[in-house]
């Protein structure tokens, strides 16, 4: 019976995140609706705060499953110890995760609500969480280490250098979502991940 009642009550919890990632998917953070998730989850109000006990602590959630998602289906991305080495590596990667993205974009809408070229309120607050946080010392480490076996240049400031890159993959990657959502036959995919790195490369070289 315990076994049975578990399995139900994560039937819930599912039915709850899954509603709030269509929720944030089509009204963004700073419009979405804590009553309209609930009424999309189907559940009662009180079965909700026994799982979440306010809105912050259920875009957590979201934004955990969303990174489990992701990681799940692109994985980590390996830095190798060979300067020649490092763009192929991101190459790799980068590809992995925007086929991900073309064929999930209320993933990357929700995810996308949260990050933006500017800093979200919620981030600085802490209510937008740790998820965040592992995003941001990912975006660190990559950007060091590349600068550490001499792929990337290390003749700017380092938070300048870090703001640019975050600003050109966003406007970037936004234009590549618009497409998919209207008009996908007329997108390479591989085309365009080889104009990106090479707008990467640009700004990114010694």
């Amino acid at each position: 019976m315990r076994s049975r009642s578990r399995k139900l009550d994560e039937e819930k919890r599912r039915s709850l995140i899954d509603a709030a990632i269509e929720e944030i998917a089509a009204n963004g953070i700073e419009g979405a609706s804590y009553n309209r998730i609930i009424e999309r989850s189907g559940l009662s109000k009180g079965v909700v705060y026994y799982y979440f006990e306010n809105k912050e602590s259920l875009y957590k959630t979201v934004l955990e499953e969303v990174e489990r998602q992701f990681v799940a289906a692109v994985g980590t991305l390996k830095i190798p110890d060979d300067k020649e080495a490092f763009w192929d590596v991101c190459n790799v990667h980068y590809t992995k995760a925007l086929k991900f993205a073309a064929f999930n974009l209320q993933i990357v809408d929700v995810a996308r609500s949260f990050i933006g070229p500017a800093n979200n309120p919620l981030f600085d607050s802490g209510a937008v969480f740790e998820s965040l946080r592992r995003a941001e010392r990912w975006t660190r480490y990559v950007l060091r280490k590349g600068q550490e076996l001499g792929a990337l240049r290390d003749d700017i400031d380092f938070d300048l250098l870090r703001n640019v890159v975050q600003a050109v993959g966003y406007t970037m990657d936004s234009w590549l979502f618009d497409k998919l959502r209207g008009d996908p036959e007329s997108v390479e995919l591989e085309r365009f991940v080889e104009f990106a790195l090479d707008m990467f490369k640009r700004i990114l070289s010694p």
